[in-house]
């Protein structure tokens, strides 16, 4: 089964995945099409799920091969990914918080499931989108830079969320919805990566009006680590996680 799940932005349409991929025993993917660049939500599912199959673009005529969820994002025209919902025959499921009058959602899905209230009108907002591979950011500064956007520094906020690779070698997951109080970062469940420039996806997305980008752009550079620092850090973060040798007591 094919399962194509569409919601206004912080609706939650990833947590409904999250929790059904918890309920079955079966091979399960996941694509979601467009956010091969930046592919925040995929990396946060495989970190619970490690099992969990993530098709990328190009592999679209694969998903038939597990119970595969679709997550498209809001942003995407949904006539525009029609031809490819129709051709993979999949069962549409629309997450429609009870704040919202959504006609058109209403009439593509299937099935409708109650939503998170995001207390905001959807129309004009505008999306920001930012590549972070290969770089590494400071969690203090991240931490400051967080607070400031969240609470209107660089525009009016309604969605954000990311992955960032932090000097400490772990992979944190920063989550953002207006009105929701939640955990802001949380280190995923990956490897630390601790040789050099990360070679792993990493990035954000921010949703609101009236968004300074170039100030948000400016702002993330700061926050990242120089290139001739990275091995300092790293060795640091290596001799603090070193094990003592056992001492064999006679």
């Amino acid at each position: 089964m094919i399962i194509a799940i569409v919601s206004p932005p912080g609706a939650g349409k990833t947590h409904w995945i999250r929790q059904q991929i918890g309920q079955t025993n079966k091979p399960v993917g996941y694509f979601s099409p467009k956010t091969d660049s930046i592919p925040i939500d995929a990396i946060y599912l495989q970190s619970e799920y490690p099992q969990l199959k993530v098709y990328q673009t190009g592999e679209e005529w694969e998903l038939d091969k597990t119970i595969t969820y679709v997550e498209i994002p809001w942003y995407l025209n949904l006539a525009g990914i029609e031809p490819l919902l129709q051709t993979l025959k999949c069962h549409r499921v629309a997450i429609i918080p009870e704040d919202t009058n959504s006609k058109e959602l209403k009439n593509w899905a299937d099935e409708i499931i109650p939503g998170d209230c995001i207390t905001q009108e959807i129309t004009a907002l505008q999306i920001y989108r930012g590549v972070l591979t290969g770089e590494i950011l400071d969690f203090d500064s991240l931490a400051t830079f967080w607070l400031e956007l969240t609470q209107g520094a660089y525009g009016e906020v309604v969605r954000a969320k990311g992955i960032f690779d932090l000097v400490d070698g772990q992979i944190y997951y920063g989550d953002f919805r207006l009105g929701k109080s939640e955990l802001e970062f949380k280190a995923l469940n990956l490897p630390r990566w601790l040789n050099g420039k990360p070679d792993r996806k990493s990035g954000f997305e921010i949703v609101g009006r009236n968004l300074d980008k170039a100030e948000i752009a400016q702002t993330v550079e700061d926050c990242c680590v120089p290139e001739s620092a990275i091995n300092y850090y790293q060795q640091q973060v290596k001799e603090s996680l070193e094990i003592e040798p056992e001492v064999e007591v006679v």
